[in-house]
């Protein structure tokens, strides 16, 4: 996965869409990316000495939370 910034930035960006679009329809193309991007982050944190690991740990928390009640809300 290409990323532009750093995985801060995108984890970041991700839940600002994530929060902004709740109970909105978002593209299929979008959700991929959400997805593929948390568990970019999942491996880049098991993987390396973050310079932040509590803030991308939380970060990769916070957008797991978006995307699973997103996928609560689409089950009910």
């Amino acid at each position: 996965m290409e990323l532009a910034g750093t995985i801060t930035d995108n984890l970041q960006a991700a839940i600002f869409s994530a929060r902004r679009l709740r109970g909105h329809k978002v593209h299929p193309d979008t959700l991929r990316f959400w997805r593929e991007l948390l568990e970019c982050a999942r491996g880049i944190a098991r993987r390396s000495a973050l310079a932040q690991p509590d803030e991308v740990y939380g970060l990769i928390a916070d957008l797991h939370s978006e995307l699973a009640a997103r996928d609560q809300a689409s089950v009910n």
